[in-house]
């Protein structure tokens, strides 16, 4: 009677720590899935800001030689829990490099823009309205 009362203790015991443990591995897979949730609208999220990116700079950028490629780097956030600003670097034909262009909500602002040389200069007009002819691709030069 004592050894069946301790077998039938040992039986919930076991029980509840399974149910722990399934519980634990849901929630584990729920915070997985919802990571890649957010991972996946960053991802998007970044991919629609490069092409804002881009046509900025095909709108205010001349230079000897169309514009045929833009490559985009990492879009650095800044300030306190990285809310306040951001910044950005491009780099025209495989070699002009535009360091630091300021973002506000998404999209370059006029007034800091530090060309490294200049062979491209920046213009306050719009040029084209279009990214036609342009590849815009991530620039992982700042990771």
């Amino acid at each position: 009677m004592v050894i069946a009362g301790v077998l039938l203790v040992g039986e919930i015991g076991m029980t509840v720590v399974k149910g722990v443990q399934h519980l634990r591995i849901e929630r584990q897979k729920q915070k997985k899935a919802e990571s890649i949730r957010e991972s996946k609208k960053e991802v998007a999220d970044q991919a629609e800001a490069r092409q804002k990116i881009a046509l900025w700079v095909v709108q205010h950028f001349e230079g000897p030689e169309p514009i045929k490629k833009i490559e985009i780097g990492k879009i650095k956030k800044h300030g306190l829990l990285e809310s306040s600003s951001a910044s950005v670097d491009v780099r025209i034909n495989g070699d002009y490099v535009i360091s630091s262009i300021l973002l506000s909500d998404g999209k370059p602002e006029d007034t800091f823009i530090e060309p490294m040389d200049d062979i491209y200069k920046y213009s306050n007009k719009t040029n084209n309205t279009i990214l036609d002819g342009v590849e815009v691709i991530y620039w992982g030069n700042n990771e």
